[in-house]
């Protein structure tokens, strides 16, 4: 995985609202550093809050589920893919001696960079051609309808058709207080 920091430029002394943390701090700590790691651990929390409550709105509106709360939990963060640049040559020699023989030797390179994409201000990104949003790892559904074997059967085919997760790690429980 690549991760690619959101601003590495900061003033000496300078406050990130995101974490609180001083950049310049003798622990030799970069504020930078922490700033992405927030804003990564941030958005991989926003993503698995819109997921739980999609599936809620949805599952609501499947008959005999009722009031619903899903907890999804995610394998690893976002990734992002760069463009890379991989040049390729191949070369083949055919040789014959003087007795009749020959040999033929085949040499082949190639060689990968990544792709840099420039600003305005001088500054050099990885060019992104793709981020991959986290893999779900697990599902627990509490319904109120939880408690019916054909309402359960229903919610899990619903998660499954919505998440590549497993049967097995998809929990479908009966609500408390449901009648």
């Amino acid at each position: 995985m690549i991760a690619i920091p959101v601003s590495s430029e900061k003033k000496e002394g300078q406050i990130s609202e995101e974490t609180g943390a001083q950049s310049g701090e003798e622990d030799g700590e970069s504020g930078g550093q922490n700033l992405t790691e927030s804003l990564s651990a941030e958005s991989e929390n926003d993503y698995e809050e819109r997921q739980e409550k999609r599936l809620e709105e949805i599952l609501r509106l499947v008959e005999g589920v009722g009031n619903v709360e899903v907890m999804i939990t995610l394998e690893a963060g976002s990734e992002l893919v760069v463009e890379k640049d991989q040049p390729a040559t191949s070369q083949t020699v055919e040789e014959t001696d003087s007795s009749g023989g020959s040999r033929v030797t085949q040499e082949e390179s190639w060689s990968e960079s990544t792709v840099y994409r420039e600003g305005e201000d001088g500054s050099r990104d990885p060019y992104v051609i793709k981020e991959l949003e986290p893999r779900v790892q697990g599902v627990i559904v509490i319904a109120e309808g939880g408690g019916n074997a054909a309402v359960k059967q229903d919610i899990l085919e619903a998660v499954q058709a919505l998440f590549p997760v497993e049967a097995h790690k998809i929990k479908i429980m009966k609500m408390e207080g449901a009648k």
